[in-house]
């Protein structure tokens, strides 16, 4: 493209100029590609706003649980894994509790492909800074 401006324009360095310009496009794209490709494979944690929909659908779907705590998350290729404590109140069946996380993880599935992994703690545990459920 420089090389047929230059007759046209008189501008020697129009020809080095566009290609520099082609050339960096080309670096940045093929850095962009690269860096996407080798984040599926290197278990990247998810983005913040993945994040924060897999928290809110936590607090929507814990009712009958305290808090949920230590959420965790990393993607590989296309499975989202996370994993997190769900403290329940300690005189809670554990038939009621299984209940509470079946509920969680049937509503995580809908946001994609994920790989679940549900660690029941009773009230004492509690550390009243994560995602606050009563």
């Amino acid at each position: 493209m420089g090389f047929g401006l230059v007759p046209i324009t008189g501008w020697l360095a129009l020809d080095p100029l566009v290609a520099a310009l082609v050339a960096f496009n080309i670096l940045c794209t093929g850095y962009r590609m690269m860096r996407s490709s080798i984040g599926g494979l290197m278990d990247e944690k998810a983005d913040p706003e993945a994040v924060a929909n897999l928290r809110q659908v936590i607090a929507d779907q814990a009712a009958g649980a305290i808090e949920a705590h230590d959420v965790r998350t990393r993607t590989s290729g296309n499975m989202t894994f996370i994993e997190f404590h769900l403290v329940v109140p300690g005189d809670m069946r554990v038939d009621d509790a299984h209940d509470i996380c079946d509920r969680i993880e049937h509503a995580l599935l809908q946001l994609g492909d994920a790989v679940i992994s549900i660690h029941v703690e009773p009230h004492r545990e509690a550390k009243h800074h994560g995602i606050r459920v009563l």
